[in-house]
């Protein structure tokens, strides 16, 4: 009976939130565009989202911000978050939001947002951005981005294979958007949590074990 009503709940939220949702279009991305750039984690991801390319990117226009709905494995701190962008032609100043997701209520509450200055253009590119200091963020969050450029926007990734992301994203912490079920509206995103002081721990036993090691040794 409790695996019925949860069931029934979780229908009824997912309803709720498709009909929320207004349908935009995605861009095909021009034949022979290849990603720039790598992945450059300091440690396991708690999300991701970079494996298989839907072929499509989004611009929201310029100044506008689109964020994804992100489910991370863990609710530790993070210190890193890759995302995936393409440029027709000039370099965009980009700015990065996160957000707690909120249940999905809009407008959600904003928990830090990063100026990453101009980068690059004409092409599409990765960047993994290193947070100033740990950002202390629920597992369940919104990453978004603004462009100054109107015609760049975010590659569109689809499945996530570490963590999960709904066929949703919001624009401007006012309105919930989908693309109509094809593309799936995910974007290529990842976050890098903080390790676990235990994983610390294990990390610092071997490095002062491999010394211990090579005093001997020597």
């Amino acid at each position: 009976m409790l695996r019925f009503l949860v069931s029934v709940l979780l229908l009824v939220s997912l309803t709720t939130l498709a009909n929320a949702q207004v349908r935009l279009t995605a861009k095909p991305l021009p034949e022979g565009v290849t990603l720039n750039g790598r992945l450059t984690p300091q440690a396991a991801p708690d999300y991701s989202n970079t494996a298989t390319s839907t072929g499509f990117y989004f611009p929201g226009g310029a100044g506008t911000i689109v964020a994804d709905d992100v489910f991370r494995t863990t609710n530790l701190p993070i210190s890193q978050i890759s995302f995936a962008y393409y440029a027709p032609g000039a370099a965009p100043d980009v700015v990065m939001y996160i957000y707690d997701l909120n249940g999905y209520n809009l407008p959600a509450p904003l928990l830090a947002s990063y100026n990453l200055g101009t980068l690059n253009g004409s092409g599409a590119w990765i960047y993994t951005v290193t947070l100033p200091g740990p950002l202390s963020a629920p597992s369940d969050i919104w990453i978004g981005f603004s462009f100054s450029i109107a015609d760049t926007g975010l590659l569109i990734f689809d499945p996530p294979t570490i963590g999960f992301s709904d066929d949703v994203f919001m624009m401007n912490n006012s309105g919930l958007y989908w693309f109509g079920g094809n593309p799936k509206a995910n974007f290529y995103l990842e976050t890098v949590p903080v390790p676990e002081p235990a994983s610390l721990l294990v990390l610092g036993s071997g490095v002062a074990g491999l010394f211990a090691l090579r005093r001997r040794r020597a």
